[in-house]
């Protein structure tokens, strides 16, 4: 427990991000034997449904906006970071989930700075030793240094497949070995790696917790053995009972790889595709002290399968969040909000504020001869037709709340803003990783237009603009004529 929780004869609170997931379900009663827990949730449905476990308050939490983590996390002694950004979040989402999951982690490692927290427990992923970095594990590596980069100490627990009820992972084997006599697996199935049942993870987790000072940085944990995934796939039908064939090919695309397994099993392609790109390649486990701890008892791959799996119906218990999905997804339609998050790279020597001034003025030059841009002198912008007088869009510059990091502007008006919606509709610049990035974000808008309307023009529109926008930064960072053409 930490040190100033014990000098005040006070149980540690404990925040949990992403607690809906199968991680947090299963963290939450044993977490809460020892801690006084806060669930946060984006999940209006999660939260709204009461407590069923003693000690745990939920708390429904937007982790896209500063101001409400900064609330949520006032009080508490440390945190457990599992979010991830493969659910969607809005009805239309025009990000890359690996984009979305830096705006939240650098929110979050705000919010918990200044807030004074003590420790983040972060749960990762194995990092290769080569350079081969699959797409999700890179995502992953840049969680970590975001979340690490504003002064909170950071625990980062490098973990490979977690096998337990509803992971994705797990699911996908199930998927492939009963629904396939035959198994084609590629080279890199033979490659190895070191599954963790998810009650051993929790049991690292808290460990990290109870003994903050011991665990800063990062620490690579797995299971009772080392094996490849076609072991893996091997155990799976040996555990189901059935007869497989399998059979190696020299040869085998990822993408091809993907296709198959996302045809046969029906999960969300972004999943799957993750899964088949962060099959291992040259992943070796670093031994360290949390793994001496939960080594002893750590379970075996098929033991830790069988456990997940249903006895009845010989498929994966659910994950905890499917009962609740279609309820956010009712949420989402009903609401019918726009989210779009962009990377942009930041020209040395600037910031936030450049570039939310930058992109402004540059607007009415990338879409002339269609709109015209203004920028007064106390950075509120209107976005107007060039053809009619009609005023497109008016946001709100809010300089209290911005920095020279972030830079926040409120959707306040226009003809293609509908006013009367819920959330908070915004358009965010926000650096981060000491500079390396600026992500240019709008959240919760609402279009006027209706909404298919609004899909194949306003939409398409927003996005080409960005994809120029992205074009021009990535030049002038790269450009020598850039201080010629400071702004």
């Amino acid at each position: 427990m930490n040190s100033d929780a014990l000098q005040a004869g006070r149980r540690q609170r404990v925040a949990v991000a992403g607690a809906s997931g199968f991680i947090g379900t299963a963290l939450l009663p044993r977490l809460a034997e020892q801690q006084a827990v806060l669930a946060l949730t984006r999940s209006p449905a999660r939260a709204a449904t009461p407590a069923s476990t003693a000690g745990v308050s939920w708390r429904h939490c937007d982790l896209f906006s500063s101001p409400d983590i900064e609330a949520a996390l006032a009080g508490v002694d440390a945190a457990v970071y599992l979010v991830h950004s493969l659910a969607p979040s809005s009805r239309l989402t025009q990000a890359r989930p690996r984009d979305m999951d830096l705006v939240l982690a650098d929110n979050f490692a705000r919010a918990a700075a200044a807030n004074g927290l003590k420790q983040i427990v972060f749960v990762s992923g194995v990092m290769p030793r080569s350079f081969r970095f699959s797409p999700l594990l890179w995502s992953r590596r840049e969680v970590e240094m975001v979340l690490g980069s504003r002064g909170t100490p950071l625990t980062a627990l490098r973990a490979s497949l977690v096998v337990g009820p509803g992971g994705t992972g797990p699911g996908l084997l199930l998927d492939l070995v009963r629904r396939l006599p035959v198994l084609a697996l590629p080279p890199s199935a033979r490659s190895l790696t070191r599954p963790i049942a998810l009650a051993d993870l929790v049991r690292a987790i808290l460990h990290c917790l109870d003994h903050p000072e011991s665990y800063i940085g990062p620490f690579d944990i797995g299971g009772a053995q080392a094996l490849s995934y076609e072991q893996m796939l091997r155990d799976t039908a040996r555990v189901l009972g059935l007869k497989r064939a399998f059979l190696r090919l020299p040869f085998m695309p990822n993408a091809l790889a993907s296709a198959t397994a996302r045809l046969v099993s029906g999960a969300p392609p972004q999943m799957v595709g993750a899964i088949v790109e962060s099959l291992p390649q040259d992943t070796v486990m670093r031994d360290n002290p949390l793994q001496q701890v939960i080594q002893p008892e750590a379970m075996g791959f098929a033991d830790a399968l069988a456990a997940s799996i249903d006895p009845c119906t010989k498929r994966l218990k659910p994950n905890p969040r499917a009962r609740i999905r279609e309820a956010d997804t009712s949420v989402m339609r009903e609401q019918s909000l726009v989210r779009s998050i962009q990377r942009v790279l930041l020209p040395p020597g600037q910031d936030a504020a450049w570039v939310a001034g930058n992109y402004f003025r540059w607007l009415g030059e990338c879409c002339w001869p269609l709109v015209r841009s203004r920028v007064d002198a106390r950075h509120n912008v209107e976005v107007w037709t060039r053809i009619l007088p009609v005023k497109l869009l008016v946001l709100s510059h809010q300089p209290t709340a911005s920095t020279a990091e972030r830079q926040i502007y409120a959707i306040s008006g226009g003809l293609l803003a509908k006013l009367q919606s819920p959330g908070r509709p915004r358009f965010e610049f926000q650096t981060l990783l000491d500079g390396r990035y600026t992500m240019t974000a709008i959240h919760d808008y609402a279009p006027a237009l209706p909404w298919y309307v609004y899909i194949v023009t306003q939409a398409v529109g927003h996005l080409l603009v960005m994809r120029r926008y992205q074009a021009r930064l990535a030049w002038l960072a790269s450009s020598s004529k850039f201080k010629s053409m400071m702004l």
